[in-house]
């Protein structure tokens, strides 16, 4: 658990007073207002509870801090272990400071961040000017004179976007290995996970959390049709509309790229989503926020598929594919018929230009979140599509930034790439996928990945403990959560989701494999009759086996892992075995996967003899609590067996796991249907699997 600067501040102050102390008190301490120190207490109640340390109130006396001497030894201790930047991490401490500009927009004396800093005056003074650049770009200032103070000056729309901005740069630059945190390819994942970090707290938890529920709930295909980053930061965008009409800054004028805009599904879209926002937090949102949560839509990325074989609604604009003509010929003039032939990529760069022209005509950001992985990985179609931007901007006038360079440059250097192979010997890659057990996390993971690459790679999932010398010699490299650097394989550490900066470094390693020759290997065995019968015995019993249960929502996670240990099991000891090895797995990488809403608890044990599922609810709906959970609202448990059948247990169960990302029917239902719902549910999924195991048609 993080704390920050101030939580560290009114700590200290707790922990240095033996007699109950007053908000007002503290808060005159730290020079902040009343109520910056009651929004603090709600975040310092949370931080405590790990250290078993609570809050004592006093009416007319105020609160005390209560705890062993222990425990209050152990949280001072923790003030030094913080990630927070230190005053030698330059870029951190700046990043804080702008973190602190934006977050409190009151006029505050120098002196106060210098002291929040740890630095000196003459410091945090020229931290201010080094961030000049960034606000400027932003269209915001900064008003710093002596005797009046430091405050940011800006007009409300220009202090939303730098707040996007920032968030979407923060996101980007989440370590995804932390303290065994999963980092979300997307904004908004990033947000609600990662909520308990100050720098993500220029937004409420509980607000983003509701947008994005409003917004899945509502089912809408153009919304599930967008690029996942265009989604998060339509959740971002709506959050920041709240929290900011919350506060009394609602916009009131209306952009002109929006005036008289009452038509089209896009308007219709704009309202239904206000209309929603409106009942779920009880407020008043005026028309001007409804014509930028208009033009968000309009400028969305919209996810494309060329299996989809459909024509944007651009195709027909002469004008945009006359322009689209040029910035091919000017791309390189020497593929350029190649290029135009490649209709995956007409239809990919078409749906792209609209949303782009869209953007720049309104002045909205798009974040590019491996923009640096680009211009490194892709130097020269990065510096390309530099002369193709121009074109644009000769076109409509408008600057075209470097984030949306780079989004060119995804689409230019993937057709680049389909034309070169065309020329040379390219083949499959095979990619090993690891966690520890093998059907739990790396199914999921698999699933995921068939989904981004499509067929360009054979992909097999592994137990850690399964790579032997016949898997080495059979996979170009590995993809895992847990650090293989003790098998002296080839890997890519990723996050259980695979962000887009993860897609981007397998594609590069799959590009780096796929031209390199191998030694056939032998073929597979044919799968027989007597794996039909065995395969369905093992779906069977696992249907017939499988339980839904309910627990306390406050339950917390080791009373969680008995609770099901004993369910699949016939004595306290076979429960404890099981336990035991979810608590090792846990970990080397938390199975607790907020960005799905459920926990996938999984192991290989001898306290079985047949595999299977069951999983657990709170009682009467909702989430867990326990903050351990991050707001989960079911736990899946998957056992299999140590025996011959292991392989195909493994892939049955595996399954399951892999329809977490595919199936929103059964990860809905396992969060709120009945136990024959769910079992029905669970019988088409293996079924599926059954007839795709065997090539059946």
């Amino acid at each position: 658990m993080n704390f920050t600067p101030r939580i560290q501040q009114i700590l200290r102050l707790l922990l240095n007073r033996e007699e109950y102390v007053s908000k007002q008190e503290i808060a005159d301490a730290l020079g902040v207002s009343k109520r910056t120190v009651q929004r603090e207490f709600e975040y310092l109640e949370i931080c405590i509870k790990k250290y078993r340390l609570r809050l004592d109130y006093q009416k007319g006396k105020g609160v005390l801090l209560i705890g062993s001497p222990e425990d209050i030894e152990k949280i001072q201790k923790s003030f030094g272990e913080e990630r927070y930047p230190d005053a030698a991490d330059r870029e951190g401490r700046r990043r804080r400071l702008l973190f602190e500009l934006l977050r409190d927009r009151t006029r505050r004396k120098l002196l106060y961040y210098s002291e929040l800093l740890g630095v000196s005056e003459a410091t945090a003074g020229s931290d201010m000017d080094a961030l000049i650049p960034w606000l400027e770009e932003s269209h915001l200032g900064i008003v710093r004179r002596p005797g009046y103070g430091v405050i940011l000056e800006g007009g409300e729309r220009e202090y939303r976007d730098a707040m996007r901005r920032f968030i979407g740069e923060m996101a980007g630059q989440s370590d995804v290995y932390g303290d065994g945190d999963l980092a979300s390819e997307i904004f908004a994942g990033a947000l609600l996970y990662s909520a308990d970090n100050g720098i993500y707290s220029l937004l409420e938890r509980d607000t983003v959390r509701r947008v994005d529920k409003i917004l899945h709930d509502m089912d809408e295909p153009r919304i599930k049709h967008m690029a996942d980053s265009a989604c998060a930061g339509l959740v971002i965008h709506v959050s920041i509309v709240v929290e900011r009409i919350k506060q009394g800054a609602a916009l009131d004028d209306i952009p002109q790229e929006t005036e008289n805009p009452e038509s089209g599904e896009d308007y219709d879209l704009a309202v239904h989503i206000i209309e929603n926002v409106e009942r779920e937090f009880g407020i008043d949102i005026p028309r001007g926020e409804l014509s930028y949560v208009l033009l968000h839509l309009r400028g969305a990325k919209i996810a494309f598929s060329a299996e989809e074989g459909e024509a944007p609604e651009i195709i027909g604009n002469d004008r945009i594919l006359q322009m689209v003509d040029h910035m091919i010929e000017v791309y390189d003039d020497q593929i350029a018929d190649e290029l135009k032939a490649d209709g995956e990529f007409l239809r990919g760069l078409l749906t792209h230009i609209q949303p782009v022209l869209v953007r720049l005509s309104s002045g909205l950001r798009i974040y590019n979140p491996i923009l640096d992985n680009i211009r490194e990985e892709y130097a020269e179609v990065f510096e390309a599509c530099r002369r193709v931007a121009r074109v644009i901007e000769e076109e409509t006038g408008f600057d075209v930034s470097e984030e949306e360079i780079g989004f060119l440059a995804m689409h230019f250097g993937a057709a680049q790439e389909r034309v070169r192979e065309n020329k040379l010997y390219t083949r499959k890659v095979c990619i090993g996928i690891v966690c520890a057990s093998g059907f739990g996390v790396a199914q999921l993971m698999m699933t995921r990945l068939k989904y981004k690459i499509g067929d360009k790679a054979v992909i097999k999932a592994y137990g850690k403990g399964e790579i032997n010398k016949y898997v080495l010699s059979e996979t170009d490299f590995f993809i895992s959560t847990i650090a293989l650097d003790g098998l002296h394989v080839d890997y890519v550490r990723v996050s259980p989701l695979i962000s887009p900066k993860d897609l981007f470094t397998i594609e590069c390693k799959m590009e780096e494999y796929a031209h390199v020759r191998r030694d056939t290997k032998e073929q597979p065995r044919k799968k027989s009759l007597d794996d039909a019968y065995s395969l369905i015995r093992v779906i069977k019993s696992v249907i017939s086996r499988y339980r839904s249960m309910e627990a306390s929502d406050d339950i917390k996670f080791y009373e969680l892992l008995q609770l099901l240990a004993m369910q699949v099991t016939e004595s306290l000891h076979s429960a404890a075995v099981i336990r035991e090895a979810i608590e090792e797995r846990e970990k080397l990488n938390s199975q607790i996967i907020p960005e799905l809403g459920i926990a996938l608890l999984h192991c290989q044990s001898k306290a079985v003899k047949e595999p299977v599922i069951i999983s657990c609810t709170p009682r009467g709906g909702g989430s867990f609590k326990n903050p351990y959970f991050k707001g989960i609202r079911a736990a899946l448990l998957m056992v299999i067996p140590v025996d011959n059948d292991v392989k195909i247990h493994r892939e049955v169960l595996g399954s399951i796991s892999g329809a977490m990302i595919t199936n929103d029917n059964l990860l809905k239902k396992l969060k709120t249907g009945e136990e024959e719902e769910i079992r029905a549910e669970i019988a088409r999924e293996l079924k599926c699997f059954f007839f795709d195991y065997f090539d059946c048609v």
